[in-house]
């Protein structure tokens, strides 16, 4: 590789750092009582703007953080924001702020996308180096960065559908432990609270937020609705709806929970068998290929060496 290129290479990659280095500083730097009053009132307070310092209100780090904020025109079009809460709610990665939460994702498409430009680039300028196409840097630092993107996105739903699997596979035991909870005399709340505090995992975490949303004065209804709409199981919202059915018609509680519990049990029951009938193949693997041949030799090996020993 000549020597402009690795020059051009490594100081790309030192700006790149040094930048990123100033502005998780900046980010992380103390508000001003000007910027919050500013903040809390939503930018209605004009006076108080001849209060900002000069570097807060211009600067290249400000309108870039302004152009890659959550609200910016061109970066919402990579997602309808209501949706890509949806699916951060679903992977657990929500802290209840809607704009930390949007935030947070975007700067993680930005970061991604960045690290598939410097695989680009890298990539590109090794070709161009051994004699392609000059195009073709162009090529790599755009596939790079739309593979960032890809990436992400799909981390994001893989670490969705295992939430809802480890919800799915929680939810029939701390069903149980609410039908008992119930049946034994305490109320709906009271039972929540006392599995909440009990259990741990993703369920339990989210029946912590019911509680804690119903203690705030949400209606229980609103709450368990909620809570089932955060977690994306489909165990968890059946168990929702029929628990609210028998809230708003007044059938008792006990026999309800029940039946919920039971049918929980039969679903991961049938989940499992179902599960096992998919990995079959899978499970003849070690069989025949580490078992058997074992079981093989261990047979061979003494009449083998019998004949060795009778016809030398």
């Amino acid at each position: 590789m000549n020597a402009p290129i690795v020059g051009a290479l490594v100081g790309l990659i030192a700006a790149a750092g040094f930048l990123s280095i100033i502005s998780r500083y900046r980010s992380l730097a103390p508000i001003t009582i000007s910027m919050r009053v500013i903040r809390a009132s939503h930018g209605s307070v004009p006076a108080l703007n001849a209060l900002i310092p000069i570097e807060n209100q211009v600067g290249a780090l400000s309108a870039l953080r302004e152009l890659l904020g959550p609200n910016s025109a061109w970066i919402t079009r990579f997602g309808n924001p209501d949706k890509l809460i949806e699916r951060l709610q679903k992977a657990g990665k929500t802290t209840g702020d809607r704009a930390t939460d949007l935030s947070r994702h975007r700067w993680e498409q930005i970061t991604w996308a960045a690290l598939g430009l410097v695989a680009g680039i890298v990539i590109g300028m090794w070709s161009v180096a051994r004699g392609s196409n000059p195009i073709a840097l162009a090529f790599t630092v755009v596939l790079g960065i739309v593979l960032g993107f890809l990436l992400h996105d799909k981390r994001l739903s893989g670490l969705g559908k295992k939430r809802i699997e480890r919800i799915d596979s929680q939810f029939p035991d701390l069903a149980e432990l609410l039908a008992f909870s119930v049946t034994a005399g305490e109320t709906s709340l009271a039972a929540l609270t006392r599995i909440a505090h009990l259990g741990h995992g993703d369920l339990a975490d989210e029946l912590e937020t019911c509680v804690a949303d119903i203690k705030a004065g949400s209606a229980f209804i609103d709450a368990l609705v909620a809570m089932s709409e955060r977690t994306g199981s489909r165990s968890v919202e059946r168990f929702v709806s029929g628990l609210v059915i028998a809230i708003e018609r007044g059938t008792p509680l006990s026999g309800v929970l029940r039946a919920q519990a039971a049918d929980a049990r039969n679903e991961q029951r049938q989940h499992l068998i179902e599960l096992a009938g998919k990995k079959d193949v899978v499970m003849l693997v070690p069989v025949v290929f580490l078992i058997l041949p074992t079981v093989i030799v261990i047979a061979l090996f003494p009449a083998m060496r019998g004949l060795e020993v009778l016809l030398p």
